[in-house]
Formats: C-alpha cells, structure tokens, sequence
C-alpha cells in the first residue's frame, strides 16, 4: 500500500536514549529518511549508515549496526512510528 506524500516523525525508545527519525515521503514511496534528533547515550554516527537502507528497501528493517544494537532498534521503532502515519 502506497504511503500518502509529506513528511513524518516517529520516536524509538531505547535503554541508551531515544532516536527521532523523519522519513519523507513522495509519490507514495519512501524518498529519504533521516536521524532528526539523537537522544543516545552514543553518537548516531555510529547508525548513519540505516537511513539510506530504508530509501533502498523501501521498509524500515534495517540491518543490526554491531556495538549499536539498541541504537538500531531505537531508530528502526522511529521508521515504524513515522511511516504508521503515512498510511
């Protein structure tokens, strides 16, 4: 089911901290997402590599980042959140 265009946000929740990620969507398909806030007990640079994994599969499942697995949980739960109000 194709998602409806604008941008949208969603919080995940981890025991380290909490990640605000943003996917923006055009055409009814994911065109970016992005880290919007990094609330984390460590740098989000340790996951920037998930964002561009979601405009590619089109999903929010994204592979586990090693030494960063609440991080990747956080932002995964994010994606879920923001992309459950694009529907």
């Amino acid at each position: 089911m194709p998602w409806k265009d604008g941008v949208y946000f969603g919080w995940g929740t981890s025991r380290h901290g909490d990640i605000q990620a943003g996917v923006e969507i055009k055409g009814g398909r994911i065109a970016s997402a992005f880290i919007s806030e990094c609330l984390t007990r460590y740098s989000c640079s340790w996951i920037a590599a998930l964002p561009p994994q979601v405009v590619g599969r089109q999903s929010p499942d994204v592979d586990y980042v090693s030494g960063a697995t609440q991080s990747t949980n956080a932002f995964y739960y994010a994606v879920v959140e923001a992309l459950k109000k694009a529907k």
